[in-house]
């Protein structure tokens, strides 16, 4: 099997966090490259974007046949009532993306994760015990805590309305990082405690990857590419800190 010989030249022990938080750029970056390079890492790709696609144009479309079949006497106001839930479903599923593909995606996004960590070291990773529904549990756990904070933040915004929109800001910016730093760290079998621990220690080199992947699913459309690319770069990314992970 082909492999990425010497991809990085990342230093984890280098000092200066600005150097570890633009790494954390490149990194989540670097999975597009990947993506582009190896063609089988593009073929499991597009199971996660197709999955996506369907289920978001199919929720959306049950949603608008549900809300025209409750409009008395049908005619234009049904055909309204029906494209306006539809692209309101649409507008609330891209607001969920994350945390649904988190979940319902983990196993197809475990298996994008091992084949990119394939193509970086030529082996396959360690591979925890438990299965697809291991994998889902793992993602609900992230999810969890993801609404937990975020409820929080909110919260906080209605009191402190100024301090609300940076933390809420700040809060998506990290989660979108822990969205697929997660997926690598749950391939090795990591717990959730042990996964924060590893990346509050790179904490500038996560949060740099999390603007990436925070940016890119700001574009409508590209976002779809948000998922393999963002896990191909986690994967990247973690496999930078094995060694320096085990000394721990």
């Amino acid at each position: 099997m082909a492999t990425e010989a010497n991809f990085s030249t990342y230093n984890p022990r280098a000092a200066n966090p600005v150097y570890h938080f633009v790494s954390g750029f490149r990194f989540y970056f670097a999975g597009l490259r990947l993506l582009a390079r190896h063609p089988g890492l593009l073929a499991l790709s597009a199971v996660p974007i197709a999955l996506t696609v369907v289920a978001l144009v199919g929720l959306a479309a049950g949603g608008a046949w549900l809300a025209g079949s409750l409009v008395e006497g049908g005619g234009e106001l049904r055909r309204l009532t029906e494209i306006f839930v539809f692209l309101l479903a649409l507008v609330l599923g891209y607001l969920i993306y994350m945390p649904l593909a988190r979940v319902l995606l983990a196993p197809f996004s475990e298996a994008l994760s091992r084949r990119a960590h394939a193509v970086l070291r030529g082996s396959l990773p360690p591979r925890a015990t438990g299965g697809w529904a291991r994998a889902m549990l793992e993602g609900a756990k992230l999810v969890t805590l993801q609404l937990t904070v975020l409820a929080a933040a909110l919260a906080l915004g209605l009191i402190l309305p100024p301090v609300g929109g940076p933390i809420g800001v700040a809060a998506a910016v990290i989660f979108a990082g822990l969205d697929y730093l997660d997926v690598p760290l749950s391939v090795r079998g990591l717990t959730l405690g042990r996964k924060l621990a590893l990346l509050w220690r790179h904490k500038a080199l996560a949060l740099g990857f999390g603007l990436a992947g925070y940016c890119l699913l700001l574009i409508p459309l590209v976002n779809l590419l948000s998922l393999p690319v963002g896990v191909i770069g986690a994967t990247r990314l973690v496999a930078e800190l094995d060694e320096p992970a085990a000394e721990h």
